[in-house]
């Protein structure tokens, strides 16, 4: 029989079916379906999903604190801030290169199934994204996204960010983008992006859109305390040795974050950095008023840097990294490979499945600050949706978001 013909088979059969159910039996059916229809699908090789059909399924309302502060009369807008943030989310997801190919790609359904009674206007969205949010605060959204994450990942007894990543990738520019510069090092024009993940779950925690000739290092203070601010407890961090400043060793480890580094084979054993030599200078200061005689190292640690003897502080820290290498190699060096593995990898899919690619369209800063935004938070957005609806695993995975 043919195909057409069993297609007809079949809706005759539910029609015949349909005329013989009651009113409550017919209502009872559709309760049925619609909760088949509804059921959330984790995207995966055998079963893509539409990047609208999985921003369908944000609860947007944790969000809301932050677009608090957007609106005067944030009461009149809030019933219609839902969608709009849903639509963001698809925005990032649907790795469209600009707003425009967003919004003309969604059906008048999508629009629905994002919470929007009627297709809303392009200059709405417009507004909501380029001027209400705009791509300088795209990070804030990521700080409210990943504070709901921290919140819903604890009550699966998960922590985030005790054990982080950090690293930086290069985004190249066309060649006659005039606000891109030229690095010896990338052997191109363009700009680098810093970005610290969470070592087990990938999901990125902070990032920094920089310079192409910018030092990354100047980002790990800053990115510590940005964790913190967010609730996140760090532990440990791995980091390439361009990190490994005596600055950032020394409020690192002062702060209780044990900091992890390529150690090259050049270094030596700085002889600033032993406990003798802290002794004395600490010793200098003992005509100060908050002196203590008979300290212990760990105080006059603490206390020589906040004078600003952040050299002496770090070389002791990190003679002792190069001694505990050196006492067992292969373990150290296993944690910092596995590190620029774990990073090289993170990039490389970021790279293929968003909109951060080697390829670059439009010219300027602003166009890799969108770039870099809609990147990250197409990340942090499928991890909290599939943690909402209690998937715990692959959260950054969006390869088979189409």
């Amino acid at each position: 029989m043919p195909e057409y013909e069993i297609e007809k088979q079949v809706e005759k059969y539910w029609e015949c079916f349909e005329r013989q159910l009651s009113d409550e039996e017919q209502q009872e059916l559709d309760h049925l379906l619609q909760d088949v229809e509804e059921h959330f699908v984790n995207p995966t090789e055998i079963h893509p999903v539409k990047a609208a059909e999985m921003a369908r399924w944000l609860d947007p309302t944790p969000l809301f604190d932050l677009f608090q502060k957007m609106y005067r009369c944030f009461d009149t807008v809030k019933d219609r801030l839902g969608p709009r943030i849903r639509f963001l989310a698809y925005f990032s997801l649907s790795k469209r290169k600009n707003l425009w190919q967003a919004y003309h790609a969604l059906t008048t359904e999508e629009y629905q199934i994002l919470g929007f009674t009627d297709p809303p206007t392009y200059e709405l969205l417009r507004e909501f994204v380029y001027e209400r949010i705009t791509v300088y605060r795209f990070p804030l959204v990521m700080d409210e996204v990943n504070r709901e994450l921290r919140i819903q990942l604890k009550k699966h007894g998960i922590s985030l960010g005790e054990k982080v990543f950090e690293d930086a990738t290069d985004g190249r520019s066309l060649k006659h983008d005039k606000e891109a510069k030229y690095s010896g090092y990338y052997k191109e024009s363009g700009y680098k992006l810093d970005v610290t993940i969470d070592a087990k779950h990938e999901i990125p925690l902070e990032y920094y859109p920089l310079e192409i000739t910018a030092d990354e290092g100047k980002n790990l203070l800053p990115a510590q305390k940005h964790l913190a601010s967010l609730g996140i407890q760090e532990k440990e961090r791995i980091v390439d040795d361009k990190y490994a400043t005596y600055e950032n060793i020394a409020h690192s480890e002062q702060q209780n974050v044990s900091l992890y580094y390529k150690i090259p084979k050049n270094w030596v054993y700085n002889k600033n950095g032993t406990p003798g030599e802290i002794k004395q200078r600490y010793q200098k200061y003992h005509l100060e008023e908050d002196f203590i005689a008979g300290a212990d190292i760990e105080f006059m640690l603490q206390y020589l840097l906040r004078k600003g003897e952040t050299e002496c502080v770090g070389a002791l820290y990190r003679n002792q990294r190069m001694a505990e290498r050196e006492e067992n190699p292969e373990g150290y060096d296993e944690k910092c490979n596995e590190r620029g593995c774990r990073m090289e990898g993170f990039f490389g899919r970021v790279k293929t499945t968003t909109i951060l690619d080697d390829h670059p369209g439009r010219r300027g800063w602003k166009w890799f600050l969108l770039q870099a935004g809609l990147s990250m938070l197409s990340l942090v957005f499928a991890a909290l949706i599939r943690v909402q609806q209690g998937v715990l695993e692959h959260l950054t995975n969006v390869t088979y978001i189409i």
